[in-house]
């Protein structure tokens, strides 16, 4: 019998009355969730798992919620976008029920107009405001639901979240019911232990996605093969998603196919600059065109619902295999097979490393296979939240005591530690401690995070912004810095279309459309760019080595360059050597480690001048790689040459004592599991010279790294 008999007959009919059975995802919540328990579900993207979660939950809540005319149930997302689009998805299921929905972020606030709703969809920070002006609709809330978490997991917002939920336990006697949702996780009780910490009990349920990925790499050399590409792709009506790395390279790609007439009014960009019309309107415009390009960065990675996507296209390698899955998820929903183009684009020479790179990152996907990594020990988002909760009490000494209680679940979050974290905040005014109580309050640099509504995110802190305009419309925001490069009268690319600026200050930028030919200036966007994990840098030395090497991927115009290239790699060295060359004052070896075990190795050799990338290291002395530990405890004594500070860093990262900053940055090094097992290949691996010919090949691996 199905599981679905159990749910209420309405609530069954509102959600799944059109469907003949449930999804597996779908009927392994059901119980559970009516039960009251806690839980943890992965499963595939399209495969119902928002369904999964408020189906049960309704099942059991939604006649108290309609008798008490309360909210009940509150589904956290990670962006403003996603919330949007949750809210339409289950807008009509609840309006069957008579049961409200509402939305609560930067934009738009249910709770301050009308009704209050009985579920309500929310970001982590604004659930932080909510709590800041002790919203009295949270103290009826009996569900937590939180989607897409492996955008939060080993994040400091995430760690915000961790905090935010044991602020909103605190007005309950009774225990929160919650579920976390994702279609990509690693290991699901590490998402229980990050968020909730590891004493609270939840169930784990994760479903592959079961669908074949049919994957190809493809050669385009230039633009002109890149247009090719599409109007072969777009003969008949065919909705395709392609996504880029930067939304630079989404405006260049989305100007470059706008020129051609037949394509003209079929492309679209979407990114997280373009203001939140804007990305409505190229969702809504793409989701209703028979043939359209919707151009995107990581923003369309998430759930939204853009319509069924014929096939996806990468320009440039995803970051890691999370990525990847959610990437190409978002294609074929109907089927079960997705369809991805990978592209070896025309910014860089055809090289062996870009293919490798794709191959690797499609070969884990396909097995499933994905970067583990423990729950990190942070700190930035702690003294945010300590902050946030003495100035929601309008800056009045709040005992260290009740501080420590919000921190109690997380093992490593000890009261030394809160009270290293005080201190420092009261070292730079933010906070001032009582004279002679264990108490702090609010001093002059609090209130200032309060006035410039900085006090409620853990976002990097590196760019400011300023807004783009046309007329009274806003079309999205972009760097200060732009300021410095533009002039009036300057053509500009931007939403994918062609612009001149009419007037800017140091408020905004103001554009409207046109015509005209010459060149066109790109907004800078400042940032690290996209890294590659250690564990898909091991990973394409492995391949290399692989008898399952997977050629068939690549086209055939490129598969025998490719192929040969392998071929006689694997006859000068295998999997066991550090293949390397040298010159009279350096030597460079190919570890295929990634670059922050490349950077420990040169530390603990002592290595006077480096050079580190994910492939290699450029060292003026040789290593004797015999001799290297394979524990990372082991590198203790060169951790504080290993930091390195970032724009994606918080202001409250900024805030912590050195001390704490660097054990926050040391997580990446401290719980990866690929680590170890990388370090434990080189020790028991030997250098081996190669040839110049060879040297060539491999030279072509990391050719995008320096």
């Amino acid at each position: 019998m199905s599981s679905v008999s159990f749910l209420d007959p309405r609530v069954a009919a509102a959600f799944y009355g059109r469907f003949k059975k449930l999804r597996p995802p779908q009927e392994a919540t059901i119980e559970p969730l009516l039960n009251g328990r806690n839980l943890v579900l992965s499963a595939g993207t399209g495969s119902g798992k928002t369904e999964a979660a408020v189906a049960p939950l309704l099942s059991r809540y939604w006649k108290s919620a309609i008798k008490t005319g309360t909210l009940t149930i509150l589904y956290i997302a990670p962006t403003k976008a996603l919330v949007n689009d949750i809210e339409k998805r289950i807008h009509l299921p609840l309006s069957y029920l008579g049961l409200r929905v509402g939305v609560r972020h930067g934009d738009r606030d249910d709770l301050a107009s009308g009704q209050t709703p009985h579920v309500l969809v929310t970001t982590p920070e604004s659930l932080d405001v909510l709590l800041f002006r002790k919203d009295v609709a949270l103290n009826t809330v009996k569900a937590i639901i939180i989607d897409e978490v492996h955008l939060l997991y080993n994040t400091q917002r995430g760690l915000q979240l961790s905090i935010l939920l044991q602020r909103l336990k605190q007005k309950f006697t009774d225990s929160l019911q919650w579920v976390a949702l994702s279609a990509t996780v690693g290991r699901l009780p590490d998402i229980r232990d990050f968020l909730f910490g590891r004493n609270e009990q939840a169930e784990f349920f994760q479903f592959s996605a079961q669908r074949t990925i049919d994957a190809q790499i493809r050669q385009i050399p230039d633009e002109n093969s890149f247009l090719r590409l599409i109007r072969l792709l777009t003969q008949r009506p065919v909705k395709l998603l392609i996504f880029a790395n930067a939304r630079k390279e989404c405006e260049r790609l989305a100007g470059f196919l706008r020129q051609d007439k037949q394509l003209k009014a079929e492309v679209f960009v979407h990114y997280s600059s373009l203001s939140p019309n804007v990305r409505n309107e190229t969702e809504q415009s793409f989701s209703k065109s028979n043939t359209a390009i919707c151009i995107a960065t990581s923003t369309l990675e998430l759930g939204i619902d853009i319509g069924d996507i014929d096939a996806v296209l990468l320009w440039g390698v995803p970051s890691g295999v999370e990525s990847f899955l959610q990437r190409i998820g978002r294609g074929n929903r109907r089927s079960h097979k997705t369809n991805v183009v990978c592209l070896v684009s025309d910014v860089s020479e055809v090289s062996l490393g870009e293919v490798l790179r794709f191959m690797a990152i499609i070969d884990a996907g396909k097995r499933g296979e994905l970067s583990i990594r423990a729950p990190f020990e942070l700190f930035g988002a702690v003294g945010q939240q300590f902050l946030s909760v003495i100035a929601s009490e309008g800056g009045r000494f709040t005992r260290i005591a009740d501080l420590c209680k919000l921190i109690a679940h997380k093992d490593f979050l000890s009261r030394p530690i809160a009270e290293q974290v005080l201190t420092e905040l009261g070292d730079k005014s933010y906070l001032q401690p009582h004279g002679f109580k264990n108490q702090y309050g609010a001093d002059e640099n609090l209130y200032k995070l309060v006035d410039f509504r900085l006090i409620y995110g853990n976002y990097g802190a590196g760019i400011d912004l300023i807004d783009v305009c046309y007329g009274s419309k806003l079309l999205g925001t972009v760097p200060a810095i732009n300021l410095l490069k533009i002039r009036c009268g300057a053509l500009v690319q931007f939403t994918g279309k062609r612009w001149k600026v009419i007037e800017f200050s140091s408020d905004s930028i103001v554009l409207e459309p046109t015509q005209e030919r010459g060149g066109t200036i790109h907004f800078t966007y400042p940032g690290g760019g996209i890294g590659f994990d250690a564990f898909l840098a091991n990973r394409m030395w492995q391949l290399l080595h692989s008898d399952e090497f997977p050629a068939g991927l690549i086209e055939k115009n490129l598969r025998g360059r490719i192929s040969c290239a392998r071929d006689r790699i694997c006859k000068s060295c295998n999997i066991n050597d550090i293949p390397y060359t040298q010159t009279h004052n350096s030597i460079r070896y190919y570890t295929f480690a990634g670059y922050l075990i490349n950077k420990a190795v040169a530390l603990i050799a002592e290595q006077p001048r480096y050079k580190a990338d994910d492939i290699s290291l450029l060292v003026p002395l040789p290593i004797n790689w015999r001799s290297l530990p394979c524990n990372q405890i082991s590198y203790e004594p060169i951790f504080h040459l290993l930091f390195e500070a970032s724009l994606e860093h918080s202001i409250y990262q900024s805030l912590l004592p050195p001390e704490l900053q660097l054990r926050e940055f040391l997580q990446e090094w401290l719980k990866d599991e690929a680590v170890p097992k990388i370090l434990k290949r080189l020790a028991n691996s030997t250098s081996l010279s190669i040839n110049p010919d060879i040297t060539e090949l491999i030279n072509g691996l990391s050719a995008l790294s320096f």
